[in-house]
């Protein structure tokens, strides 16, 4: 009896391990990703631009329909635009509409900021925290804290956030970060992220991907500038190397 505790409570504790549990997870958001290089279809993309500052207040909200092939956009097409809208915020619209293959659908990125790679690295330090258990969408989530710093050449990143894990699939459901940026070109910039995962047939896409940024000068902060991006109406045309 008191074996079959032991057994117990070590299962227990190995199943709340975050080092495990994020790297279960990576290896299904790998697998999931794989998959979606083999996809092609369509969506809609509701894009939400707020700016909350001293000199600017104003939502503005833009709609595109987006084709994508192999996992990476190849088209996205600006088809309503707001009645009042200013040139600035306008010219913005006009620059994601022409951002095209730059941007794919895979989330690992997304999900684990950290694991992004650019220039040289001289030092990647992550650490990982159980949290406990939440739920999304009625269903139990590991949830796992996660702190880092990244140095490479030509920038320096550091953040903290955190990751709801479905505990069944391992699948991500949803994070957050409050990331710092720190390049040679552009200097020290602050922002908030937040993603959610859906689950479209059988594969996990980026649903709602929001992105807050406080621009400041000479360390005096000007207010928020909030940018979404919501997936809607997704059409899976071909899938996992069938015909269209």
């Amino acid at each position: 009896m008191i074996l079959i505790l032991l057994l117990i409570l070590v299962n227990f504790a190995f199943s709340q391990n975050p080092d495990e549990i994020v790297r279960k997870s990576i290896a299904v958001v790998e697998e999931n990703d794989k998959r979606i290089e083999t996809v092609s279809g369509e969506f809609d993309l509701k894009v939400a631009i707020n700016y909350d500052l001293t000199v600017k207040k104003g939502n503005y909200e833009f709609i595109y329909a987006v084709k994508f092939e192999n996992g990476f956009i190849k088209e996205r097409k600006l088809v309503k635009v707001p009645k009042k809208v200013d040139s600035t915020t306008l010219m913005i619209a006009k620059q994601i509409e022409r951002r095209r293959q730059s941007d794919s659908l895979k989330i690992k990125t997304l999900v684990f900021p950290f694991l992004r790679v650019r220039g040289n690295i001289s030092e990647r330090k992550v650490d990982y925290k159980f949290i406990g258990f939440d739920k999304i969408n009625d269903k139990t989530c590991f949830l796992i804290g996660v702190s880092y710093k990244i140095k490479s050449d030509t920038a320096e990143s550091e953040g903290q956030g955190k990751i709801w894990i479905d505990e069944r699939s391992y699948v991500p459901l949803r994070c957050e970060y409050d990331v710092t940026y720190e390049t040679k070109r552009f200097g020290r910039t602050q922002n908030k992220q937040f993603l959610d995962v859906s689950k479209i047939e059988d594969l996990f896409f980026p649903a709602r991907n929001e992105v807050q940024v406080f621009p400041k000068v000479l360390f005096i902060k000007f207010g928020t500038i909030k940018v979404v991006y919501e997936a809607n109406n997704f059409k899976i045309k071909n899938k996992l190397g069938e015909a269209p």
